[in-house]
């Protein structure tokens, strides 16, 4: 028999979601997987897998534990985006590429995969570079800045919007749409004011991305990654699906920032906080992919993925019916202690944790835009580390308890102090 939870632990309470780590691993120390008691009528199951072997499990059985969540859980159809254009035919199903499944999600995630090609990656260094440094070149003579307000927040977005060739009114379209999911995404307690919001939020960016999308159709531009997805969708299906690539532009332009920005706040915190970590990766630039994949390991922006089960199964050895709501946390299988020795100490020495984390996720849903992240960790490090010496967090105006999330976990404010290189 299964352990079972007490339903008032779900949701949990706010210091557990500001803070996850105590309550997940004493779920894990009593069993990897339990099960939470009936919240009431018409409510399905819902299972927590806290450790490394049974999670991994979960996402390699992406037939069986579906992203597809409408039904099980109450915010996902709240938060889903409507279609800027329901008059025009589509081909696809109507959730994006982090919702979707099988073939569907197949070819949504073809679409990705175009925009992290080897040369396009390439091509975007110099651009990175070049934001990076103006961020920094607007703070570097007063001696100390907000990372995240002034850069980290910054630059993923507008990289993107760089690439995509949307104009910059963008930048606050997608803010707005950032803090309306980051209130919204997975929150059990949405008011009618925040699911508005959100919607709004959707309404306005969708409805950019159909110009754009219709513009690159009319006039496509060499080499640019809006055109040539217009051309490559268009050769699938035979005509232009503006609902379908509009919403997949949106949560391209998303993916990129939040959790994004987060990440590279948390390795700057890091930095500044550890001296003998900076000296050590100033001077082995090579050691910033481990820095960067342990950082992810260690206080994951994205805590948990939640699955619908859609057939009778087991979670190790525990049965699962079909129809039950599945929350992994990768954020407490990162800190499973059979997967990764000593996992309470941040060690940028362990051994394949680029492979073993589940930050990023496992299998067919793994993250597309992870060299994307590696990119853009590596070269906001370097760029942080050639221009500012002596960096040190400044703890009186920092913050470094996660904003109140339900779905991600970033710095609420990093304040660092340095001197410019000379």
């Amino acid at each position: 028999m299964e352990p079972t939870m007490d339903c008032t632990t779900c949701p949990p309470s706010e210091e557990t979601v500001r803070c996850p780590f105590a309550y997940f691993k004493e779920l894990r120390e009593t069993a990897p997987v339990h099960r939470y008691a009936d919240a009431g009528d018409g409510e399905p199951p819902m299972f927590v897998v806290t450790s490394w072997k049974e999670a991994t499990s979960v996402l390699l059985r992406p037939e069986i534990f579906v992203n597809n969540l409408s039904g099980v859980l109450p915010a996902f159809d709240n938060n889903q985006e409507p279609s800027p254009a329901p008059e025009v035919p589509t081909f696809h199903e109507a959730y994006n590429v982090f919702f979707s499944d099988g073939a569907d999600h197949k070819i949504k995630r073809s679409w990705v995969l175009k925009l992290v090609t080897r040369e396009k990656l390439e091509s975007f260094r110099p651009i990175i570079e070049a934001e990076v440094d103006r961020l920094i070149d607007a703070f570097i003579a007063d001696g100390h800045c907000d990372i995240r307000a002034q850069l980290t927040d910054r630059m993923p977005t507008h990289l993107v919007r760089q690439i995509m060739g949307l104009p910059d009114a963008a930048d606050a379209m997608v803010k707005r749409l950032s803090r309306a999911l980051t209130e919204n995404d997975n929150n059990p307690a949405q008011t009618d004011e925040q699911i508005e919001e959100l919607r709004q939020s959707w309404v306005d960016l969708l409805n950019l991305n159909v110009e754009l999308l219709r513009a690159r159709e009319a006039n496509p531009i060499e080499g640019d990654y809006v055109s040539e997805l217009v051309q490559y969708q268009k050769a699938q299906d035979g005509a232009l699906d503006v609902n379908a690539l509009a919403k997949h532009l949106a949560v391209t332009i998303f993916g990129a920032d939040h959790a994004m920005g987060g990440h590279l706040a948390d390795i700057a915190a890091r930095l500044g906080r550890d001296p003998e970590l900076q000296e050590r990766v100033r001077k082995d630039r090579s050691l910033i992919r481990s820095l960067a994949n342990e950082s992810l390991r260690f206080d994951s922006p994205l805590p948990w993925l939640f699955r619908q089960c859609v057939e009778n199964t087991t979670i190790g050895e525990v049965d699962v019916p079909a129809g039950s709501l599945v929350l992994v946390a990768s954020v407490a299988a990162n800190h499973d202690p059979a997967e990764f020795s000593s996992p309470e100490v941040f060690d940028i020495d362990r051994p394949n944790i680029e492979r073993n984390h589940l930050t990023l996720g496992r299998g067919v849903h793994r993250c597309a835009g992870a060299d994307m992240a590696k990119l853009q960790a590596d070269v906001t490090v370097n760029k942080l580390l050639d221009r500012l010496e002596d960096i040190r967090l400044d703890d009186a105006h920092s913050d470094l308890l996660p904003e109140l999330s339900f779905g991600f976990r970033v710095p609420t404010a990093v304040h660092l102090t340095f001197r410019a290189v000379s």
